[in-house]
């Protein structure tokens, strides 16, 4: 049995082909910790989706009330009440034994979420299911707990770099973290192995989330978007929206939640303004729907609905903050502009990288998007299509005790 770990977004539509692939080719049973908005996606997909509610133990009464007081303080809910109740108190009550009362909260007040780290309710997982290989994405919090959780009962690990891992470097270099790392390009791996990580460790296999973005069925789907809401003489946008976190562990300065509003209303102002452009609006699944833009019924402006990859196909230039739709708009050959003035810029050097064509500051989009973004040739970061099976490869190998540190 392999144990899957994964939030929602970027996370689990890298994982979950995986975990698909594995079970229809017989090579393990599959277990999928889905959190957040990973859940139903992975029950769409027809596996069973498994949280922190079903990890409660007979001494967790304390916890879960904590998680009733905090959930009040979400301003969206990306999952099941009762699993978000679950979430926040077991991952809570464990940053509370780790560190104090007193310090707990001041973390958590300053980071939020992001001051979690529940290994020893992702130890529950591991000691429930016997897994032999765990299986995550490079995201924080409860991925990286998963991680450590299986060092520490001795669970072969497969960690599944989804871009650069940059903001995870200090983590993913260290040889004791994950058995497996795969990674994007050989760049990466070139990176990681020159900071210290054994080069061994390191698979190229690039991201499963990529494989069908050249699928010529989802290329067709695209045109028909286009041509479907008329968009034939217009240059076609598309914003891909990321929340924005008040503080982050490791990196200075405080970021604005309102961030990401900010840039979709000047994106909306510049539409208006120029019969020229047309506008998707797809925000990111943790964030509040977009009901009154679709409300707004605009002729040029629309809210993307469903998957991803046909509206790049749809689109011609992307517009994002530190989204990693960016990579997805660059692999698909669309044009992308990056906003900067998030607490994340770091992160996502996109012009720095062959990414993004520009950088903008919000002040900028009004008048520049007017103009269409500079001819430069583009960086190329992977390939698609084979990703899936180099992974699945990989975690066979570490299943079977093979490969890894």
């Amino acid at each position: 049995m392999w144990l899957f770990v994964a939030y929602g977004g970027g996370h689990v539509k890298a994982l979950l082909p995986v975990a698909l692939q594995a079970q229809a080719r017989g090579l393990a049973r599959v277990v999928f910790v889905a959190l957040t908005t990973a859940a139903n996606l992975v029950r769409e997909a027809g596996l069973p989706a498994y949280g922190f509610v079903d990890l409660i133990g007979p001494s967790d009464d304390q916890a879960l009330k904590r998680g009733k007081q905090l959930i009040q303080t979400l301003s969206v809910q990306a999952a099941q009440r009762k699993e978000s109740i679950a979430y926040l108190g077991l991952s809570y009550a464990e940053l509370e034994a780790d560190v104090g009362p007193q310090v707990a909260k001041a973390q958590y007040a300053q980071y939020g979420r992001q001051s979690f780290l529940p290994v020893r309710v992702l130890e529950r997982a591991i000691r429930r299911w016997q897994p032999a290989c765990v299986l995550t994405t490079n995201s924080p919090r409860a991925e990286r707990a998963a991680l450590l959780a299986a060092r520490r009962l001795g669970v072969p690990s497969l960690c599944l770099v989804d871009l650069f891992g940059l903001w995870e470097r200090d983590w993913l270099v260290r040889p004791d973290y994950a058995d497996a790392l795969c990674v994007l390009n050989p760049q990466v791996s070139a990176d990681l192995a020159a900071a210290g990580r054994p080069a061994s460790h390191i698979h190229v296999t690039g991201n499963p989330a990529f494989d069908h973005i050249h699928n010529s069925a989802v290329i067709a789907q695209g045109q028909a978007l286009r041509l479907d809401v008329g968009w034939i003489a217009q240059r076609v946008l598309l914003y891909a929206s990321s929340p924005e976190p008040r503080g982050v562990p490791g990196i200075t300065g405080r970021g604005d939640p309102a961030w990401p509003r900010h840039v979709e209303e000047r994106l909306i102002d510049a539409v208006h303004a120029d019969p020229s452009l047309a506008l998707w609006v797809r925000r990111h699944p943790s964030e509040a729907a977009a009901d009154a833009i679709r409300g707004a019924s605009h002729p040029r402006i629309r809210v993307s609905e469903g998957l991803l990859h046909p509206y790049l196909h749809a689109c011609d230039e992307v517009v994002v903050t530190v989204s990693t739709v960016g990579v997805e708009a660059n692999l698909a050959g669309c044009d992308v502009t990056q906003v900067r003035g998030s607490i994340l810029d770091s992160l996502s050097p996109y012009l720095a990288m062959g990414i993004a064509k520009r950088e903008l500051q919000l002040s900028e989009i009004g008048a520049r998007l007017s103009q269409a973004a500079p001819i430069v040739a583009s960086a190329s970061h992977h390939t698609p299509g084979q990703a899936v099976s180099r992974v699945l490869a990989v975690a066979h190998s570490l299943s079977r005790g093979g490969g890894g540190s």
